[in-house]
C-alpha cells in the first residue's frame, strides 16, 4: 500500500507520542497500534485480528527490549556523569551468581 510521505510522518509523530509507556503494561502496544493506525484511514484496521494472535509474544518482547533499554541507558548515563565504577559493573558482569547471593540475604 503506497501512503504519501505526509501521512508516513503524521504516522511516525502519533507513534512515537502515542507509545510512551506502552512497553511497562501487557497489551498496551496492541491498543496503541490500534490508535496509530486509526489516524490514517486509508490502512485498514481489520487487518489487526491478524497481529492479535502474537501480540502476547510481542508484548514480552516489547517488555524485554524496554529492559534491556533502560540497562543500557543507566550504564551511559552513569558514564557521561563520571558516576561509572567500572571495576564494579565489570565485577557484576563476569560473576552474576555470586552477585545474587549477596542480593539475595
Amino acid at each position: 500500500m503506497h501512503l504519501p510521505i505526509e501521512k508516513q510522518i503524521m504516522l511516525l509523530l502519533v507513534a512515537m507520542l502515542s507509545s510512551k509507556g506502552a512497553a511497562g503494561v501487557t497489551g498496551a502496544g496492541f491498543v496503541t497500534l490500534a490508535a496509530t493506525l486509526a489516524v490514517v484511514p486509508e490502512i485498514p484496521i481489520a487487518g489487526m485480528t491478524l497481529i492479535l494472535g502474537i501480540d502476547k509474544f510481542m508484548s514480552e518482547c516489547r517488555a524485554l527490549t524496554n529492559v534491556i533499554g533502560n540497562s543500557v541507558a543507566t550504564v551511559v548515563v552513569a558514564n557521561w556523569e563520571k558516576q561509572l565504577d567500572k571495576d564494579q559493573l565489570h565485577y557484576c558482569l563476569d560473576h552474576p551468581y555470586e552477585v545474587e547471593k549477596k542480593l539475595e540475604v
